[in-house]
């Protein structure tokens, strides 16, 4: 997606064109927080994030809405390499005797990733 400057959110219709922020809060807790765009504070929730974990100060694009309440971020896709990628994730199975399962992420639909007991945190 190119990089577009913050314009004033569609009053209606389909078409939301893409734009460029940054995440000025985020509460994992809550799970919203706003983006800041040229001045102007855009709500944001953890639904619209696909997956990806956020924080504050990552840069991100998305298309902006308008609800009743002001702007709102959808289709939120954070900046970052895959290498330095986090996510959001269920673990739907785990062998505790044997030190693995699997988590489910919005992010990889319809596959699981695999997880070893070392790895989790």
């Amino acid at each position: 997606l190119p990089n577009l400057p913050c314009l004033a959110p569609p009053r209606a219709g389909p078409a939301a064109m893409a734009v460029s922020g940054t995440v000025a809060s985020y509460n994992p807790h809550k799970g919203w927080g706003f983006i800041s765009c040229n001045g102007q504070d855009v709500f944001f929730s953890k639904r619209d994030c696909a997956g990806y974990c956020v924080t504050k100060g990552n840069e991100v694009q998305f298309k902006m809405t308008t609800t009743e309440k002001g702007p709102q971020a959808t289709e939120v896709k954070v900046m970052v390499s895959p290498e330095e990628a986090m996510y959001h994730g269920e673990i739907k199975s785990f062998n505790g005797s044997k030190g693995f399962g699997f988590i489910g992420c919005e992010a990889f639909p319809e596959k699981d990733v695999f997880v070893l007991r070392s790895e989790i945190q």
